[in-house]
């Protein structure tokens, strides 16, 4: 059993150049994602309930959007049905790259309900982006995957599944039980609106999706 911190880890500046903190940014919610956290960094944020999500606001008000390069999602039938790289070409001519960087994110923990070790567990509640990590610790459960970290843990937290994995901060506030501490990095992607010509196309320029 490992004592999990109630406060969450302080926020590393990364090569973020000043005159982008001032942007506001939309991002994956709740609050307690780690997108959440990374958008610590700019003047104002507003979380939406995806990342497809946040572009969509993002375009339409003009703000910027904060994506993961690790975001992956998972359909019911536990298939990929999106990921960065096709969010990233769905929105050519209409979301730009702007910038991009690599940080710690949250410290994570992989977790279970009280009563259980990782070897116990005969499912677990995951974001897709942390699968590599669940076949790690936990390749003998079967997966419920979830649109965020926080849903994971609350999922875990209500029954629904015998583990998770989760930030430490949160996983705090659940009574579930760390067996065991991550330290990951992760790469962030700050999308701009643009209206420009689409490779290929002549003549057509992005549109409101």
């Amino acid at each position: 059993m490992i004592n999990v911190p109630c406060a969450s880890t302080p926020l590393e500046p990364p090569s973020l150049p000043k005159a982008l903190r001032h942007t506001t940014v939309v991002t994956l919610g709740p609050d307690g994602t780690d997108a959440s956290h990374a958008a610590r960094l700019f003047a104002s944020v507003r979380l939406a309930p995806s990342f497809e999500q946040a572009m969509v606001t993002a375009y339409a008000d003009g703000n910027d959007a904060l994506i993961c390069a690790g975001f992956v999602q998972r359909d019911g039938s536990e298939q990929v049905s999106d990921c960065w790289v096709n969010l990233h070409f769905r929105w050519l001519g209409r979301m730009a790259l702007r910038h991009c960087w690599a940080q710690p994110t949250k410290p994570m923990g992989i977790a279970t309900r009280a009563g259980l070790m990782l070897a116990d567990a005969t499912t677990v509640a995951l974001h897709p982006a942390t699968e590599a990590l669940a076949a790690a610790w936990l390749p003998h459960a079967a997966r419920r995957y979830v649109d965020a970290k926080p849903l994971a843990a609350a999922q875990a937290a209500q029954g629904g599944a015998d583990a998770c994995i989760g930030s430490l901060d949160v996983l705090a506030t659940t009574g579930l039980i760390v067996h065991q501490v991550l330290h990951p990095t992760m790469v962030w992607c700050l999308y701009h609106p643009v209206n420009q010509d689409v490779p290929g196309t002549p003549g057509v320029r992005g549109a409101m999706p």
